[in-house]
């Protein structure tokens, strides 16, 4: 559970029209070096045809071996002073503010009002041992993952990053390179009000990269929308009708309904995850289209899988107070033989 909880720091002050003015420098750049690169691309591919068209001009000409090599040698230089230019201009224009700083001011403008202990790290995310030990998703030999956010939200700590796992395969010399996307998306961890032991994995029915789990048993409930749309696997059958009550599905299928992607969820640790395959990051903001105000709101929804879900849970939890039946339904869970009836949603 640790992972969940980060040490705050006090975050950076913000002069927010100089940040914005160097992402719109930074934005501008990556622009115009990718369309160099494109160039670039584009006339190495040319090359060929130029040279071929241009040869047999110097041979008509008789143009001396050494008047082509100085020709040559000219042109290197052109270009090697051309890329100094392009150096030194870079160094002039050395902005204060980063990327990374106009992604940390969105998330607190975006959310820092509601969350407590707030941390942004944009170049750490989940741990892999965490994800190993889940055992949700393949284990693939690429671990790539970024944008750390955690934080407490309702009392309850959680923390989101994304990220890709991918297995390569194969040698690109003798074409028979392969990379396989087992995920991409985003990563959620959320502590469990509940206490609890055990295992319990929800998997939708057409993600592929299951893996093969002897040590779980297939539970089916009462919901036939669910079962149709979801597989349920646990080494503990009461656990599952502990856990999944009508709300948290509704939540489920809301979500799976709104990822544009698989979900996969695992309960596990006292730590409910939950996996978003959208094939997308979560949290990159426009570099072409520059829009403050934009991309705050674009996060605030983006957090609202986040939020949504913890509600849930709490709702859930208080009910479970507030009836005085959290320690009746414990002792069902733990004693009953028969697991409790569910009435579906």
């Amino acid at each position: 559970m640790h992972f969940l909880q980060r040490i705050p720091v006090p975050p950076k002050q913000i002069d927010e029209q100089r940040l914005i003015a160097d992402f719109a420098d930074h934005a501008r750049r990556r622009n115009s070096f990718n369309l160099s690169m494109l160039f670039t691309i584009m006339a190495l591919a040319l090359m060929p045809f130029i040279l071929t068209s241009v040869l047999p001009f110097f041979l008509v000409l008789r143009v001396s071996p050494v008047v082509l090599c100085i020709i040559a040698i000219a042109i290197i230089l052109f270009f090697v002073v051309i890329k100094s230019v392009i150096k030194s201009k870079k160094k002039q224009n050395y902005n204060y503010y980063t990327v990374e700083d106009y992604k940390g001011y969105v998330v607190q403008r975006a959310i820092g009002s509601q969350v407590q202990e707030l941390v942004y790290e944009p170049r750490f995310g989940l741990p892999m041992s965490v994800y190993k030990d889940l055992n949700v998703i393949l284990n693939g030999n690429i671990y790539r993952t970024e944008d750390l956010i955690t934080g407490k939200y309702h009392d309850v700590y959680f923390a989101q990053s994304d990220l890709v796992v991918q297995y390569e395969s194969g040698n690109q010399d003798d074409n028979t390179y392969k990379l396989e996307t087992y995920f991409k998306g985003r990563w959620i961890g959320i502590e469990y009000p509940k206490k609890f032991t055990g295992t319990v994995i929800i998997v939708e029915n057409n993600f592929s990269y299951f893996p093969k789990r002897k040590d779980l048993e297939r539970v089916e409930l009462e919901s036939i929308e669910f079962n149709r749309i979801f597989t349920v696997k646990s080494n503990d059958m009461h656990l599952v009708y502990y856990l999944l009550t009508p709300q948290f599905m509704e939540r489920l299928m809301y979500l799976r309904q709104h990822a544009k992607g698989n979900v996969i969820a695992c309960f596990k640790d006292g730590i409910l995850n939950i996996f978003i395959n959208n094939r997308q990051d979560s949290f990159e903001p426009n570099m072409r289209q520059i829009n403050l105000m934009n991309d705050i709101q674009g996060f605030m929804y983006d957090f609202s899988l986040v939020s949504g879900l913890i509600e849930i849970l709490k709702i859930d939890n208080n009910v479970y107070v507030q009836h005085d039946e959290e320690t009746q339904y414990q002792q069902q869970y733990q004693n009953n033989p028969m697991p409790p009836m569910n009435n579906g949603f």
